[in-house]
């Protein structure tokens, strides 16, 4: 070919490249340099530009941060009673709505009503019986042929409820345990001889009062005597009010009468007036340790245990006349004939939060009972408030599966923290050292290595607790727990932070800062410890995940953090019975699950830092 051949197809293949970029304007990336955007980001940059395009690291990393601040600002908000129990709540599964009373229920125009721990009941003008809340062992289950016949009065106890008709008849449902919900024979026969004119119900017990003016009552009584009315009382009584362990009576002649397992207390500190009979009683009120009275003038009388401030009336009420009281587990409530009304005591629950709507209406029934309060306002409307449930159930014991998941969370992962911190240290240590000096001091401490490494860890850790979890205090236990996972769990990272610095002793910048005379102390941490470090970063985030699994391990067999401390390994020991497995699910399930996402959001952050610290990685 010619030069003017030449010059003309080089001519032509200019010509069609200015073309081609003209056509393809706006539509073609400029190509990326990839050198060049590497060459002005810093390491450390380029690491977290690894880490942030990973996405799978990043929700890992986000859910552990979650999961971080749950548990430790949560716990923080959210301070724990580590021995406070409430075994009446006992195995609540997880739920809301306890107070939330059904539309069908305030159409019906509820006049009287009545709740247990968990639920309510309401009596409507036409005479059938409605319930609402989180139905417990059939608690809210009204049998059909209830609604059949016509109730005159209605009564809850914990998870169980009866009802007296026009007839006197007596029906139950719910819990059934100890034969409460069902009247036995002889009361049967009773009933027969004697017209029923009041009932009660409370813990696993239920009482009817009779116009022979005498109280009878069935379920468990064993632990509270409730069964023994005092030869004195009995034929005089007119009213009564019920508590887990009392039953304060209203007798005849306006005196007050006291049965059950704290009767002595309860009698010991009566006021002077009651005692004397200077007063005529037409209402009364008891919690488990303190009652309250209403005179015939509307006047109110309390005595026995300040719990909750519940002997320091409101202000105000010396100036109303009070028609009627009701007690829940730790706090009363008093209605006055003017309509208004007045809540004191404990408010754990919000029980004294009474809603705006009724502050403002007049008030003309009250009810109240375990840790709820409602009301009845002269418009009809019905209104409940307090305890409405638990997010998470509770155990046992009572005890709040959210609080004692928070707050278990933070023991565990305080634990796994400062058993890597320990454990990185010692690694750091041991693995600079062999790995840089070599030698006889390299062998001396990888036979060290190899000793720590053959202990069985579980089998030691269990030992050691047995013979000395008994000698200390829960601080100094899950300080032990957390020196034992730190001292034996190093080795892993010594010999891998040696094998490092085995390769990295030998390159050039190390000899030549020898040769400059630089001390080997400032060799190895200023020099060689960068260069490992994304190993021992990555290696502490893995470790944390087992760390956090060991101490729930540990827990789980008993001989970690000890109840009534709470964490995720001894909430798990519940998974051990059937019946928590089958019936109470969220005993087990729950903190399974908390271990689960912990462990699994740090094994993926691990995994993200490994990918993004790898130079290969890098170079794709």
């Amino acid at each position: 070919m010619s030069k003017k051949e030449n010059a003309f197809v080089r001519t032509l293949s200019s010509f069609g490249r200015l073309v081609g970029s003209l056509f393809s304007f706006g539509k073609m990336k400029k190509p990326i340099d990839l050198l060049a955007e590497e060459a002005v980001m810093s390491p450390s940059k380029v690491i977290v530009r690894n880490f942030f395009r990973n996405k799978l690291a990043i929700v890992g990393l986000t859910g552990f941060v979650i999961m971080l601040s749950i548990v430790f600002i949560g716990s923080a908000l959210n301070p724990l009673t580590i021995l406070s129990t409430n075994p009446i709540m006992r195995n609540t599964k997880p739920g809301l709505g306890y107070t939330k009373i059904t539309n069908v229920a305030q159409n019906a125009g509820l006049v009287q009503i009545s709740n247990g721990t968990t639920y309510g009941i309401g009596l409507g003008k036409d005479g059938d019986v409605y319930a609402w809340g989180q139905d417990v062992l059939g608690s809210t289950r009204i049998p059909s042929e209830i609604n059949a016949l016509q109730i005159k009065k209605i009564a809850s106890g914990d998870r169980h409820a009866i009802v007296m008709t026009t007839t006197g008849k007596v029906y139950g449902w719910g819990n059934n345990n100890f034969k409460q919900a069902t009247v036995p024979a002889e009361i049967e026969a009773i009933m027969m001889l004697e017209n029923v004119v009041d009932i009660l119900a409370g813990d696993q017990y239920s009482a009817i009062i009779t116009d022979k003016k005498k109280i009878h009552v069935w379920g468990t009584t064993f632990a509270t005597n409730l069964d023994i009315v005092p030869s004195i009382y009995q034929g005089r009584i007119v009213k009564a009010a019920q508590a887990p362990f009392n039953i304060l009576l209203i007798l005849d002649d306006g005196s007050i009468g006291i049965m059950g397992q704290r009767q002595t207390m309860l009698e010991t500190a009566l006021p002077t007036r009651l005692a004397n009979n200077e007063v005529n009683v037409v209402d009364a009120a008891v919690t488990v340790r303190t009652a309250i009275v209403v005179d015939s003038v509307g006047q109110v009388i309390v005595w026995g245990e300040n719990e909750s401030g519940l002997l320091t009336l409101p202000e105000g009420i010396e100036n109303e006349k009070i028609i009627s009281v009701e007690a829940g587990r730790a706090h009363f409530v008093a209605l006055a004939a003017s309509g208004k009304m007045f809540v004191w005591g404990d408010n754990a629950f919000g029980q004294l939060d009474v809603p705006k709507e009724v502050a403002g209406k007049k008030v003309v029934s009250i009810a109240a009972n375990y840790y709820q309060t409602y009301a009845i306002t002269e418009d009809g409307k019905a209104y409940g408030w307090g305890q409405n449930g638990y997010y998470l159930g509770t155990d046992d014991l009572g005890r709040d599966m959210l609080l004692r998941l928070i707050h278990g969370g933070r023991v565990t992962m305080t634990v796994g923290a400062v058993a890597v911190l320990i454990s990185t240290m010692i690694g750091l240590l041991v693995g600079l050292t062999s790995g840089f000096y070599g030698g006889w001091i390299d062998n001396i401490l990888m036979r060290f290595t190899e000793v720590i490494n053959s202990f069985p860890f579980l089998p030691m850790a269990i030992t050691l607790s047995s013979f000395v979890g008994g000698l200390l205090t829960q601080s100094e236990r899950l300080l032990l727990i957390m020196v034992i996972l730190g001292v034996i769990s190093w080795t892993g990272l010594a010999r891998l932070v040696r094998g490092q610095i085995l390769a990295e002793r030998e390159k050039d910048f190390v000899l030549a800062a020898r040769a400059l005379g630089i001390r080997s102390n400032v060799i190895i941490l200023r020099h060689i410890l960068p260069n490992v470090i994304n190993v021992v970063i990555v290696s502490m985030t893995l470790g944390y995940a087992g760390s956090l699994l060991t101490e729930a391990g540990l827990s789980f067999l008993g001989f970690g953090v000890v109840p009534p401390s709470p964490s995720w390994g001894n909430m798990l020991t519940g998974a051990q019975d059937s019946t928590v497995i089958t019936f109470y699910w969220w005993r087990w399930i729950l903190p399974a699950i908390a271990v689960l996402i912990t462990a699994l959001t740090v094994n993926i952050v691990g995994d993200g830092l490994r990918d993004a610290m790898d130079p290969k990685n890098n170079e794709k």
